[in-house]
């Protein structure tokens, strides 16, 4: 799911998308870099579906592919709010995997 990347563009995509998060999902590069201490250093969450964190300052987040249509979804990015029945993220295509998902949630 991550791709290899090293430190010198870790530093440039932390800087585009520290202050503005949107798109984040769309960048495949940015599953391997923290938002908070600007590690490249990023692991798949143990027991934790979907999740990633990093290993300097212990930041979580989730990044997985939508259960519906495929699409990366990145709890960092503002397109991508959390559902308010299941706490799953939800899709840009409207989809967040529980029974009852958030329909009030605008996308």
């Amino acid at each position: 799911m991550a791709l290899p990347i090293d430190r010198a563009e870790g530093k440039r995509l932390f800087r585009k998308y520290r202050s503005q998060r949107d798109g984040i999902r769309n960048c495949p590069e940015m599953a391997s870099v923290c938002l908070i201490c600007e590690s490249i250093h990023i692991a798949d969450k143990p027991d934790a579906d979907g999740m990633r964190y990093c290993c300097n300052c212990g930041f979580a987040f989730y990044r997985y592919s939508c259960p519906s249509c495929g699409r990366t979804v990145d709890g960092r990015d503002p397109q991508n709010p959390a559902c308010s029945s299941c706490g799953r993220r939800i899709c840009s295509c409207g989809a967040c995997g529980c029974p009852k998902p958030d329909k009030e949630t605008p996308l």
